[in-house]
């Protein structure tokens, strides 16, 4: 029997027009780049599956393919976290179950976000992500340099940033991303980031 992989559909964004400060320009190119993944993990996984259907697993092409597809398909994930923490006029987050959850932990949410901050603030380019651990029952603030590198086996994302130039470029300079960390706070979700506990 052959195989047939799931396709990724494309989320539809246009909830993400008036952002505070993030440009709805900024939001379609960003979005235009999220496109491109959907697009390219579903005819990677075509072509993978294309390849075992034909017996070519193992061939150096398919390992080559298969070594991509993490990146790809993390690059769609990724993009949706991100773009699913996202609203228009945020809020601040103190009064959320996630600022009542990370305060048990952290003290406060304020501290929380000070390491939050201070991890989105290395140099580079990548993300910061919020993830609770399972296994410790608790939550860390971690970087991740490539989509398909770094992150901790078996913990969830909760929330999500996007730290790589293109979050911010048509609308700020690419060395002013203090001022995008801002505008991104302005506009966090946390009903949604509530959803992910």
């Amino acid at each position: 029997m052959a195989w047939n992989p799931a396709q990724y559909k494309a989320k539809d964004y246009s909830s993400l027009k008036g952002l505070n400060g993030i440009s709805d320009e900024q939001v379609a190119v960003h979005l235009t780049l999220y496109n491109g993944y959907v697009t390219r993990s579903n005819k990677l996984n075509e072509t993978l599956a294309s390849m075992i259907n034909d017996n070519k697993a193992g061939s150096f092409e398919y390992n080559e393919l298969k070594r991509r597809a993490g990146w790809e398909v993390n690059g769609v994930l990724l993009h949706e976290y991100y773009f699913d923490n996202l609203t228009p006029n945020g809020g601040k987050g103190d009064t959320s179950k996630f600022a009542e959850a990370v305060s048990k932990q952290f003290g406060s949410f304020d501290t929380w976000k000070a390491d939050m901050l201070g991890t989105a603030k290395m140099p580079g380019v990548g993300w910061a992500v919020t993830y609770w651990d399972p296994t410790r029952k608790q939550f860390d603030n971690y970087w991740i340099d490539r989509h398909d590198v770094g992150h901790p086996a078996g913990c969830k994302p909760v929330l999500v940033l996007d730290l790589w130039e293109h979050a911010w470029s048509v609308y700020l300079k690419p060395t002013e991303r203090a001022k995008y960390l801002e505008d991104f706070f302005a506009n966090v979700n946390w009903s949604a980031v509530d959803g992910r506990l």
